[in-house]
């Protein structure tokens, strides 16, 4: 293919599950089909490893843990650049990381495998667990090998709806920073009239519980309060607060727009339990990835 085929592929058709059928990357091995967004997104994730690590190695030497949870297989292209990127997965596989271990979790057995050859030959492949599955239903052994003495830092990144608050709350049984990709563009907003209508809607397990649906109600009859101005991801970050993250606050979460259309698709919500976990999402927001010094 040339570039200006991969520009306008059908990557709908040309990527099943995400995974390009019509070219593999660098490495021989296939790769994801993303939009120039997830750029930005990598951008912000590979800053807040790094101030992560850099500042808390002494304090936590050899208690540092990453927890990718939508791992996927390692590499990716951007379709409107032809770009090829390291995944979440090789951004943390950095040896300047010095994470004691790595858990990558990923529902897709093909996608699981590529990553898995990705990793067999990596010099902190001792350090790696690939675990094949639901996250929501492998969270309690993910937990059970994160010792009780540690630090981690948890990148929860679905396509959809796939996660569970439910998950969050044992995420929540370790120290944990949490980086969350919101879907309130591409999953929420455009589906919210069909979740009111069904009586048991994937929103209700993302929230972990029902009571968006008030919400929005009031939204309708234009009540105001703190939460309800702030709509679904406020509320969301009041959850965040029931289970011990603290260090959350209302608008400091990092908007991911569509480059092309300019148009908002989700953001990255952050949430910690101490206020140094804040600082440094603070500090790593700071710069946008377009070099631009963002205004507070």
């Amino acid at each position: 293919m040339t570039l200006q085929e991969c520009t306008h592929c059908d990557y709908i058709k040309n990527a099943p599950d995400g995974i390009c059928s019509l070219r593999l990357a660098s490495d021989g091995l296939s790769l994801r089909c993303v939009g120039e967004w997830s750029k930005a997104k990598h951008y912000y994730l590979r800053r807040y490893i790094h101030i992560f690590t850099a500042g808390m190695r002494l304090k936590w030497r050899n208690q540092l843990y990453y927890i990718d949870l939508f791992s996927g297989p390692g590499k990716c292209r951007v379709r409107e650049t032809e770009e090829e990127i390291d995944g979440s997965p090789l951004l943390a596989l950095n040896s300047q990381f010095p994470f004691a271990g790595y858990f990558f979790v990923e529902v897709n057995k093909e996608i699981l495998n590529i990553l898995s050859e990705r990793c067999k030959d990596h010099q902190l492949g001792e350090r790696i667990h690939l675990m094949g599955g639901d996250c929501n239903e492998k969270i309690d052994e993910i937990m059970s090998k994160v010792p009780s003495r540690s630090l981690s830092l948890a990148f929860i990144d679905p396509t959809g709806l796939h996660f569970r608050f439910s998950t969050i709350k044992k995420l929540a049984t370790r120290k944990t920073d949490l980086i969350i990709t919101f879907p309130q563009g591409m999953a929420i907003n455009r589906n919210i009239e069909k979740f009111l209508k069904e009586e048991h809607s994937p929103l209700d397990d993302w929230m972990g519980d029902r009571e968006w649906r008030q919400l929005y109600q009031k939204q309708l009859k234009g009540q105001r309060d703190e939460v309800v101005e702030r709509g679904i991801i406020g509320y969301y970050r009041k959850k965040l607060e029931t289970v011990g993250y603290k260090e959350v606050r209302l608008g400091d979460e990092i908007p991911i727009r569509s480059v092309a259309k300019n148009l908002p698709l989700y953001c990255l919500v952050f949430a910690s339990r101490h206020p140094l976990g804040y600082k440094f999402w603070k500090d790593i927001a700071k710069i946008e990835h377009t070099g631009q010094r963002r205004l507070f």
